[in-house]
């Protein structure tokens, strides 16, 4: 088994981070860098809907939803084996509050988000 290095945990926030950039900007087109096309999503919504499919919704809400520009977040790294990585993030903002598992992939030499579970609280 190969441990991970500091290089994979930066590499693997950085590719996070036009995700983030997406939410703050509020345009679904800046965070498809961090997702692999047919990457998915599930989750619960605030009203106890369950949300689920392609992450195409995920943009298209973000689209609807606009800028977040006091949206205030962290990112862990979880876990990170070889090509695999688990990752949370945790989004703060006025009328958004999210905890967001992201189970990443190395394709091609780049981290990309396969998938996505998600509660709104």
């Amino acid at each position: 088994m190969s441990r991970a290095t500091l290089k994979d945990y930066e590499a693997i926030v950085n590719a996070m981070n036009g995700y983030i950039e997406g939410n703050i900007v509020g345009k679904g087109e800046v965070m498809k860098s961090t997702f692999h096309k047919d990457a998915i999503m599930y989750g619960y919504t605030n009203d106890g809907k369950l949300s689920e499919g392609s992450i195409q919704n995920l943009y298209d809400l973000i689209d609807t939803l606009g800028p977040s520009k006091d949206l205030q977040y962290r990112i862990d790294v979880l876990d990170v084996a070889v090509t695999v990585a688990v990752v949370r993030v945790i989004l703060e903002g006025p009328g958004v509050e999210y905890a967001d598992y992201h189970t990443l992939l190395k394709v091609d030499g780049e981290w990309k988000v396969i998938s996505k579970v998600f509660h709104q609280y």
